[in-house]
């Protein structure tokens, strides 16, 4: 809570005020606090948080804001919490216009803001010292909060209700509209973290974490979709005819190359019973099934990683490998390398409309890839196999909580998957920013050959 720690402000005019109000409130509340939380247990209340943001297509440079709403509020009187990200991917500005629905108290026939823009944006600019802790050793005296990628806010209520108690923030709202920079391509979790809600009498605290994950990709480009016609999967130039139709995709990626895929390994097992598939039940057939088919491999140890991330030549390998394509067409990705292990199936699948590139002439294959991105190469390669999808029932989606983070582009293929069976989802959310793991696209997989069975 924010009165047994330090609050250190880079302060100018009424943020000196504040700063030794909240000395003040220390010394006179301190011994009144220890008797409190030795006779009343903590805990008690509740706040839920979440993080919201203005748009889901962010590429670098593009500036985008973020709301910190309040879903559920038992009511509360201080809040101490951290902003924390990653400050190669975004940077914080500081703070945007003020919500309509901000959440505020009234003192002196006023109605004051929780959170002050002139604090948010005093916080973002403050440049914290070698040993100031709260920072995580990344400060040096020169580097701001933002280009640390953490931004300390605390404050507390200061005005008293007909009762001379403290008045609580009561209600639903929002604590305060951030404006972010994309700073650089990637992907980073926005975390508002720490946190502590908290009131004096009775004294009660208790946590209202929250996360979102942002993602920045290079800018949106218009591609062509090659559907196939014939009922051959091996598909020739100068054979097969193909009926080319113009469609608007965009695949938001994320840019992260450190991961090893059994995809990409040479002495990767296949037909065998993996020995870390505990708390996977609900993937460990189909991972088995398509392991002894030799769609998906495992690790030399025994061990298939269900939990790890996939990539997006890496998804596209196995989907090539489930529908039995194979072609050399031509590559036509900048970031694929001719002698890749995946470039002849990712330029195959791309010539065949499975596939599309994440803008500026690339395909981003060492990124992971998204599951609303994973959904999108599912549709699509079901459309190659025969399967249509007249009329979307994009009714589809309303069972989702989350569905509001489809990125516009994805909502159709999202739509289809769900009616279709394909996907589930994780419990009410679906999760479309998220990373798919190797578990997720194995099932995925599986379903994708049921269909076209």
């Amino acid at each position: 809570m924010f009165i047994n720690r330090e609050i250190k402000v880079k302060s100018v005019g009424i943020y000196q005020n504040i700063i030794m109000e909240v000395m003040n409130m220390k010394k006179i509340l301190a011994a009144a606090m220890i008797c409190l939380m030795s006779a009343v247990s903590v805990y008690a209340g509740s706040t839920k948080t979440e993080l919201v943001m203005s748009s889901d297509n962010i590429s670098v440079g593009d500036t985008f804001t973020v709301d910190v709403d309040v879903k559920e509020n038992s009511g509360f009187t201080s809040l101490d919490c951290f902003l924390k990200y990653d400050p190669s991917v975004i940077r914080l500005e500081g703070a945007d216009t003020t919500a309509g629905d901000a959440l505020s108290y009234t003192q002196n026939n006023r109605q004051i803001l929780f959170f002050e823009e002139d604090f948010i944006n005093s916080m973002a600019a403050y440049k914290p010292q070698a040993d100031d802790t709260d920072y995580n050793g990344k400060a040096n005296g020169s580097l701001t909060a933002s280009e640390i990628g953490i931004i300390k806010l605390s404050n507390y209520v200061r005005a008293a209700d007909e009762n001379s108690m403290l008045r609580k923030i009561e209600g639903t709202g929002t604590l305060c509209t951030l404006r972010f920079k994309a700073v650089g391509s990637g992907s980073t979790t926005l975390t508002f973290t720490n946190s502590s809600f908290a009131t004096i009498e009775p004294f009660e605290s208790w946590s209202g974490d929250c996360l979102a994950t942002v993602n920045v990709g290079d800018k949106t480009e218009t591609t062509s979709k090659t559907t196939a016609s014939g009922s051959s999967r091996d598909k020739d130039e100068s054979s097969t005819a193909a009926e080319t139709t113009t469609e608007t995709t965009t695949e938001t990626t994320t840019e992260n190359s450190t991961e090893t895929s059994a995809e990409t390994t040479t002495e990767a097992m296949t037909g065998i019973k993996f020995n870390d598939l505990s708390g996977f039940s609900w993937a460990e057939n189909y991972i088995n099934e398509l392991s002894s088919k030799g769609i998906v491999s495992g690790y030399p140890d025994g061990r298939f990683k269900p939990a790890d991330n996939v990539k997006r030549c890496d998804f596209v390998i196995m989907l090539t490998r489930a529908l039995n394509i194979e072609g050399d067409a031509a590559n036509t990705f900048t970031d694929v390398s001719n002698n890749a292990y995946y470039a002849k199936a990712v330029s195959t699948a791309s010539w065949l409309g499975i596939v599309h590139g994440t803008g500026n002439g690339r395909f981003s294959p060492n990124s992971y890839i998204t599951r609303q991105d994973m959904m999108i190469m599912a549709k699509s390669a079901l459309e190659y196999a025969g399967i249509k999808f007249d009329n979307v029932d994009m009714s589809a989606l309303d069972k989702f909580s989350d569905s509001v983070q489809i990125s516009d582009y994805a909502k159709e293929s999202v739509a289809a998957m769900t009616a279709e069976g394909i996907i589930n989802g994780t419990g009410s959310r679906v999760e479309p920013k998220g990373n798919t793991t190797r578990a997720q696209a194995a099932v995925v997989i599986s379903k994708i050959l049921e269909k076209v069975k």
